[in-house]
């Protein structure tokens, strides 16, 4: 999760010291008519991931059952859960006699729970579950001796052993189900979530020690039986800082580089380079399938420019598939190609948050960059985080540091605009004087499903422009139509009983 100009803390089921529960008192309800019914689309299919641990792991089972049936409702595909390893290891400062970190047996039974609930009730819903397995590792596992933090140089064959009784428990022969979709840690670019980042003089350790958690993750995998998984590593924040520094973040397309130990002109570091930058025990990195990302923008929009070269927001990801080919064609990762799957993206508003966007501007910011990475073929997923906002802290600087991105507020409201914006989404863009491509999708639905294309100039009434059978099971559609006047008029869609936001056409 990522806070310009803040530090944000996830969000796990268990009361970990990073990990802060949600407090909110939300009632969800089952979807209003207008979530139930929708058509699909398209010629291109993109599926989408929610998130929302607060709601799935910490406010028992009938909150987790409401947001999974809304969730369902909403067309969710995946719902992606952070299960923190500090929350299922045993704490302390020393590991405790006869543990084995890599045996089911090791770990109490209780700790399991939260999660058990979660991945089993997502599943009878048809739900595919994505398992971000993360730090904080237990204080016993880093190399501050009883660290509470649990995040400065984690030990990696450590969490290699946790993945595999992670991955045991999860083969579906334990009773619980099958998880075959995984996740490798949370933000390492973040100093909430690894360290040391760097030094103060520049050199970049945080790469270097993901990259050993990541090879020891994927062989925890394969020792489990999950070697024919899909495994993604990455989960990097997509805005730096300018000064490498213990505590300050680091920039993504930096952090990739380092990670595959190249240098800015993505050249491989060689001889004493090479060993400086702890690249002398190999650069390869096997067993990752796509990279996970989160290419939230600044709060004004997927057409804000990035500050600097490294940073990479949803507008410019061809900075990461950049690093991600030159790699591969070195032969440092096993695939060509490799897609960019994004795990989490959202806008925070204003209300409640008034550093954030202003509410009325997200419905347009959100289709925008939906739109952006669905005509992007290296995309493989898209992402809401979360389906309710964090729980506002007291009245000092904490007040507004969780995240303010649900599509509801606190109290269970939908957002104005935005609700509806994620479940009918819809952008225009005009390709001329007389001729407009008009993209959007309508979730909960099936194929066959049809949508008709309406349009009006000034305060007129609609007429329809087109009605559009869709074909794919997460409702996206793409028209080209031509029409006078196209910079003059208003469009928007309806699915059976439910009506799109009302937009222009965008120049682009």
């Amino acid at each position: 999760m990522f806070v310009m100009g803040r530090r944000h803390r996830a969000d796990p089921a268990a009361p970990h010291p990073l990990m802060r529960p949600s407090k909110t008192t939300t009632v969800i309800a089952c979807l209003l008519a207008a979530c139930a019914a929708a058509p699909a689309a398209a010629t291109t299919g993109q599926p989408t991931i929610m998130q929302d641990d607060g709601q799935l792991l910490n406010r028992g089972a009938d909150v987790r059952n409401a947001a999974l049936d809304e969730m369902k409702a909403l067309g969710a595909d995946v719902v992606k859960l952070q299960l923190p390893w500090a929350n299922i290891a045993p704490g302390g400062a020393r590991k405790p006699d006869g543990f084995e970190g890599g045996e089911l047996s090791s770990y109490s039974e209780a700790a399991w729970a939260p999660y058990d609930h979660a991945i089993s009730a997502a599943q009878q819903r048809g739900l595919r579950v994505l398992l971000a397995v993360t730090l904080p590792a237990p204080g016993w596992a880093t190399k501050q001796r009883g660290d509470g933090q649990g995040v400065f140089r984690p030990n990696a064959r450590e969490f290699g052993r946790f993945f595999r009784a992670v991955g045991t428990r999860y083969d579906g022969a334990h009773g619980e189900g099958r998880i075959e979709f995984w996740s490798i840690s949370n933000e390492p670019n973040h100093p909430d979530f690894l360290q040391p980042l760097g030094s103060r003089r520049g050199t970049l350790y945080a790469p270097r020690i993901y990259r050993d958690l990541v090879r020891n993750a994927v062989a925890g995998l394969k020792l489990s039986g999950h070697g024919g998984d899909t495994t993604l590593f990455g989960e990097l924040l997509p805005i730096g800082q300018s000064r490498t520094g213990p505590r300050n973040s680091i920039r993504p397309v930096a952090f990739l580089r380092e990670f595959f130990c190249l240098d800015r002109r993505l050249r491989p570091y060689r001889g004493r380079t090479a060993r400086r930058h702890g690249c002398s025990r190999g650069t390869r990195v096997s067993g990752v399938d796509g990279f996970a990302y989160h290419p939230y923008t600044r709060p004004g929009g997927p057409r804000v420019r990035e500050r600097h070269a490294d940073d990479a927001t949803i507008r410019s990801l061809g900075r990461i598939t950049r690093v991600l080919d030159r790699a591969s064609s070195l032969r440092r990762l096993d695939r060509r190609r490799m897609r960019i799957y994004i795990t989490e993206f959202a806008y925070q508003s204003d209300p409640p948050d008034p550093f954030q966007t202003p509410l009325g501007r997200i419905p347009a910011y959100l289709n925008e960059a939906e739109w952006i990475a669905w005509r992007n073929g290296r995309v493989a997923t898209w992402s809401q985080y979360a389906l309710v906002d964090d729980a506002l802290r007291g009245n000092g600087s904490d007040r507004y540091s969780g995240f303010q991105s649900g599509l509801r507020f606190e109290d269970g409201t939908a957002k104005p605009g935005v609700y509806d914006a994620f479940a009918l989404p819809l952008f225009v863009r005009l390709r001329g004087s007389s001729s407009v491509e008009v993209w959007g999708a309508a979730r909960g639905t099936g194929p066959g499903s049809r949508i008709t294309i309406e349009q009006r100039i000034g305060s007129g009434s609609w007429t329809k422009l087109k009605e559009v059978a869709v074909g794919n099971r997460q409702g996206y559609f793409r028209e080209r139509i031509r029409i006078s006047r196209a910079s003059k008029r208003s469009f928007r869609v309806a699915a059976g009983e439910r009506v799109s936001r009302t937009t222009k056409a965008a120049r682009r």
